[in-house]
């Protein structure tokens, strides 16, 4: 360990230079409009922004964020000023690297500075925390970031310094390996499915390491043991450096090689072979020699896996698609000095391969969302994480309505949807081996639903931050169910579908628009989300709004935003109790958060199928969970609010995850392409829009004896206080419905409620369950909704094991009817419960 006095003078701004080394590789810039898209990796944790700076070589990219306390990579990877944010190998650039903050975020990184091949960031010193420089440098043609801090103790006492890092990678859905908690010569983070691994090490030092399903902490513990105390204006330097690859056994034995580990790797490489005598193509085969796991290789097109590998005995195992190729911890390689080729034929992996045409009535292909489910002793797939985008554990997501997939032989049940306007196919599929197999399947279009387009307003994937499901795979998720308007509502940030919209050749299926949920404390009330938003690309937050302690100062933040531009305001999953009746949370009620009500276009009110039957609470499982939105929402409607209500997924992850909630809104087209985002803002803020997670629910009214029609939302009089409505109810085949009835000022209105049971003769087996003219008689002004729904039976397996639990259930935003002519006045009437106040808190 060696300590030494040195001058350092402060800069005083960045300062910077592109370099252009010899070879014509550019080794450091900083980031701009024109080299931004040659300078940065691909991959879905990619963070980058014009200003940040770029290192490459032929090996590697990386990007470090510009040094400010305000820079952030999304809404949970923040003060990442002066961090590596973006690391891949270029080989297969697939950026899974949250952030690498050096120091552990304990110094403010505020200067830059660049030479030939590296970035040097600053912490100024003071009179209370020493100056802290930290220098990333890259080497040519090695995937290879070296990081470099060097500490100056500014003070005026002695410094005990702590050497250490963090580290973020979530990994909680995905196939993430890292190093075991405890002490290693070099630490490593591999993210199996996506392809990408990380390694860091310091040369004598040990690294203690201490990590959970997102953060990895790491203490260098130096090899003589000494702790690092710094005297006034004494110094101190620690370099470590992170490998990159695409495998990690070779970046294993890079970082080994630098970190002088006495363990020499050999190339080696493994063939596998399947039963039918294919190559065994992306197959994944992980290595053990004994408890010590050296990684996964992905197998080529050739069945083969190159790797390096120090010599000694390696359990391997291999599996496609979640199905074995050998026995269990059953095959052992002998790796030695020199030549290492193996091949091995697997006796049990039997595959054929499925080839699917999807079309609709009209033998047109759609995107569709395909089920495999093995039956008996066949096996059920597992292709990939919940955030993988077209093969997501037994879900095959297409574009197109077409794919071709490696399965093993056997049986199979196969489900394939494309949301509740279409029938779903429900067949079974004999695969054999050494063959392909057909799946044809066409899904009529069976109900119709002219002059409205299903939406989703409010759907997240890895830019938020606070999962790691790929974006592109959102989009899949989307056109896949028929949703057929999505903006675009990341946590945080302004973000935008239109890149993959376009890739996927899905125009024509799915409109979208930027928008943001802009995501603030206290948690889970203060949330918003918010389009159309201006969007600018590659800029902090792309160009939205900062969050705010109080809901109040947020909702107004965002409704100035854009120069006061029009947009729809969603209020998301509120406890209704505590935004409008008990600010303070203590109880006793108050005025609420009574700014923000007028701001509100439309709020969360799932979920959907308590409306069937209305309790105080929101019970799972036998247990309170939190005040029932549903009852609260009829509350506030009769207290005299006008804030309609939406249902949306407020999906994460791509398995199952988005069209087991939508809305349907009243547009002047049924093009998708041709879909006006304005015309969706105006239809929503007008309540122009039904709430669903299946059936399709039409209701007009109009005062009896002629008039006009008006559909929810809308104000109609009727001063004889009588009013017909027009119900109809359509289902596709797979989810039926039993009851029909109508809300008067938030209450069952007896004599309208209609069963299955009680009043067979007004349903049907049809794609058109239930078509009636209701006669209502009102004696006061009254807002009405209508509620279709089934009481016992739920959605299935075509919405999977969460939204499939949900019982069928939509219904309608109020109309208010005005019995007497002189404006809609609402009766008070709480239902029976008081007025909530914030869930837990009551007295």
């Amino acid at each position: 360990m060696v300590l030494s006095y040195l001058r350092f003078t402060f800069a005083s701004a960045v300062m910077f230079a592109a370099v252009t080394l010899s070879d014509g590789l550019l080794f450091a810039q900083q980031l701009t409009e024109t080299n931004y898209d040659r300078l940065v990796p691909a991959g879905k944790e990619v963070d980058a922004i014009y200003g940040d700076f770029a290192l490459q070589n032929g090996a590697a990219k990386a990007v470090i964020a510009f040094p400010t306390t305000t820079r952030n990579c999304n809404m949970t990877v923040r003060g990442v000023g002066g961090c590596l944010i973006d690391l891949a190998t270029t080989s297969h650039d697939s950026d899974q690297l949250g952030s690498f903050y050096p120091g552990r975020r304990k110094f403010a990184f505020s200067q830059a500075r660049a030479d030939e091949r590296s970035v040097t960031v600053t912490s100024p010193g003071s009179e209370t925390r020493p100056m802290c420089d930290v220098r990333y440098k890259i080497n040519t043609n090695q995937p290879v970031i070296e990081v470099t801090s060097t500490w100056l103790n500014t003070t005026k006492s002695d410094w005990t310094l702590a050497l250490e890092d963090d580290l973020r990678a979530d990994g909680g859905k995905e196939d993430m390996v890292r190093s075991p908690n405890g002490t290693h010569g070099v630490f490593y983070v591999d993210d199996v499915y996506w392809q990408q691994a990380y390694a860091i090490c310091a040369a004598g030092y040990r690294i203690r390491s201490n990590s959970n399903s997102r953060e990895c902490v790491l203490v260098y513990e130096p090899e003589d043991g000494n702790a690092v105390i710094l005297k006034p204006g004494q110094s101190f330097t620690l370099t470590r450096h992170i490998v990159v690859g695409r495998a990690l056994p070779n970046v294993l034995a890079m970082a080994e090689r630098i970190a002088m580990v006495p363990s020499e790797a050999h190339p080696c490489e493994v063939t596998l072979v399947t039963a039918v005598g294919e190559p065994a193509e992306d197959a994944r085969v992980t290595f053990r020699r004994g408890k010590e796991l050296r990684g996964t290789v992905r197998t080529d097109r050739n069945g083969a896996a190159h790797l390096q590998l120090p010599e000694g005995k390696y359990t391997i195992n291999a599996t496609i698609g979640g199905v074995a190729l050998l026995p269990p911890n059953a095959v052992q390689l002998d790796v030695r000095q020199g030549g290492n080729k193996f091949e091995l034929q697997s006796a049990s992996y039997r595959p054929g391969r499925v080839t699917a045409t999807i079309t609709d009535g009209n033998g047109s292909p759609i995107p569709v969302k395909v089920e495999f489910i093995g039956d008996g002793e066949t096996p059920t797939p597992n292709w990939g994480p919940e955030s993988a985008e077209h093969f997501v554990r037994n879900l095959a997501y297409t574009a197109d309505g077409t794919f071709t997939k490696p399965l093993q032989a056997g049986n199979y049940d196969i489900i394939v949807s494309h949301g509740p306007e279409h029938d779903a196919v429900f067949t079974r599929l004999t695969v054999t081996a050494g063959r392909t197999t057909k799946l044809e399947a066409t899904l009529p279009h069976s109900v119709k639903t002219p002059g409205w387009v299903s939406s989703d307003f409010h759907s997240h994937s890895s830019p938020s931050g606070d999962n790691t499901g790929s974006q592109k795979g959102r989009v899949l998720n989307l056109a896949a169910e028929n949703i057929e308007f999505a903006p675009c509502t990341e946590h945080n940030r302004v973000s935008t579908y239109d890149g993959h919209i376009a890739e996927l050749g899905l125009k024509r299926f799915l409109a979208t628009v930027s928008g943001m949920e802009l995501t603030g404390q206290p948690l889970p009330l203060n949330h918003q989300n918010v389009f159309p938003m201006r969007y600018t690309p590659r800029t902090q937050d792309g160009g939205g709004p900062v969050t705010d302690s109080s809901p109040e100062t947020q909702i107004e933040r965002i409704a100035l935003w854009d120069d006061r531009s029009e947009k729809l305001i969603q209020q998301n999953h509120p406890d209704l109790g505590w935004l409008f009746y008990d600010k303070n949370g203590d109880g006793t009620p108050d005025k609420g958060y009574a700014r923000s009500f007028p701001l509100m276009d439309v709020m969360e009110i799932h979920p959907i199928d308590r409306i069937l039957n209305v309790t105080q609470f929101d019970e799972r499982d036998g247990k309170a969970f939190g005040n029932n939105r549903m009852l609260n929402w009829l509350q506030l409607l009769n207290q005299g609010y006008h804030i309609y209500g939406v249902v949306n997924t407020d999906a994460h992850y791509n398995f199952h995850g988005s069209g087991w909630l939508r809305n349907w809104i009243q547009s002047g087209t049924d093009d998708p392409a041709m879909i006006d985002p304005m015309q969706m803002v105006h239809a929503s803020e007008q309540g122009r829009l039904v709430m669903s997670n299946g059936p399709y629910l039409e209701a007009t009214f109009s005062a009896a004896g002629g008039g006009d029609a008006f559909v929810s939302g809308q104000a109609l009089v009727a001063k004889s206080g009588k009013v017909r409505a027009h119900v109809r109810v359509q289902c596709p085949n797979w989810f039926d419905i039993d009851t029909v009835f109508v809300m008067i000022n938030g209450k069952v209105a007896e004599q309208l409620q209609f069963t299955r049971d009680q009043n067979a003769d007004m349903f049907s087996d049809d794609v058109l369950k239930f078509d009636r003219t209701l006669d209502i008689v009102l004696t006061e002004d009254s807002h009405v909704v209508v509620v279709a729904g089934h009481r016992t039976e739920t959605l299935g397996d075509v919405m999977g094991p969460y939204g499939g639990k949900q019982h069928p259930a939509a219904l309608t935003n109020p109309v208010f009817i005005d019995v007497d002519g002189n404006g809609f006045q609402p009766n008070k009437d709480t239902l029976g419960f008081p007025l909530p106040v914030k869930f837990g808190r009551q007295k």
